[in-house]
């Protein structure tokens, strides 16, 4: 079956021509889209490459382009980590000056690409390249800003300040990551809302991240109600009530491996608290 539909979609192809744009735009992103659910990762990858082929010949850069990021996110969910550098390398390679420098004016497919090239570093735990990394999206968004793109670097960005212990810089982070992704009504929101709560008993902020009118939709969420259980834990130093919302298995905390991988820290922060407590009641 799969082999028929690859060959009747490489003789639609030769028809590019013969269309304008626009109809070259939404024939293909209309299959494109229509075989998403296809499991057998070869056959898309397949598809797409034979896309890529015909409008390379086609010479229509734009369809070009988003049918590779389409490629790229496909690459990145079924983790092929040397196909993905391919292409984020090509596609980087088409945004840049003669020099190597970032062209500004493709701003918005810039900011794709180091999206993409960010959960890279991510999935593969190469913090150092992150690093060098991240700071060019932040000049970037400062000409373009998209909420749907910006809600993924600054939540990985949060996650990169997480790990170096950084505390308010993961809590401004997060905090640009919830609000982008509530923007753009995009569902890693509430599980951001969480690691933003995390980031907030971390850096002991006087700020409740669920007080803004934001969380509101979230308040009668199991998971996002524990999150705040744990932060009036916190405030009141009750060090038993933290370890009954934590192991209570609805709140679903301990099958959270970002959040379990701070829970000693926040443990740690609480002990300070009781002892620096008993210490001023003497």
């Amino acid at each position: 079956m799969y082999d028929k539909m690859v060959e009747r979609y490489r003789a639609m192809l030769q028809y590019l021509g013969s269309v304008t744009r626009n109809e070259c735009t939404e024939a293909i992103n209309a299959i494109l889209d229509a075989i998403a659910a296809v499991t057998n990762v070869q056959v898309l990858s397949e598809m797409y490459e034979i896309t890529l082929i015909a409008l390379k010949t086609a010479n229509n850069e734009r369809l070009w382009f988003n049918t590779n990021l389409k490629l790229a996110k496909l690459y990145l969910e079924s983790r092929k980590i040397p196909e993905l550098e391919r292409l984020i390398t090509d596609l980087k390679a088409t945004c840049q000056n003669p020099d190597g420098t970032d062209d500004i004016s493709k701003g918005n497919y810039l900011l794709e690409v180091y999206c993409l090239e960010i959960q890279l570093c991510s999935m593969t735990l190469n913090a150092e390249r992150m690093r060098r990394i991240y700071p060019r999206t932040l000049n970037l968004n400062a000409a373009v800003s998209d909420p749907r793109i910006m809600g993924i670097i600054r939540e990985e960005g949060g996650k990169m300040q997480m790990a170096e212990g950084n505390w308010e810089e993961a809590y401004n982070e997060l905090n640009k990551a919830f609000r982008s992704y509530q923007e753009c009504g995009n569902t890693r929101a509430r599980d951001c809302l969480k690691y933003l709560a995390l980031a907030s008993m971390l850096s002991l902020s006087d700020i409740n991240p669920f007080a803004a009118p934001e969380a509101k939709v979230f308040s009668d969420d199991v998971e996002v109600v524990a999150m705040s259980d744990l932060r009036q834990s916190l405030e009141a130093n009750d060090l038993a009530r933290f370890e009954r919302t934590v192991n209570n298995r609805k709140n679903r905390i301990l099958d959270e491996p970002f959040i379990m991988k701070y829970l000693e820290p926040l443990r740690r922060r609480m002990r300070e608290q009781v002892h620096a407590s008993a210490i001023d009641a003497m």
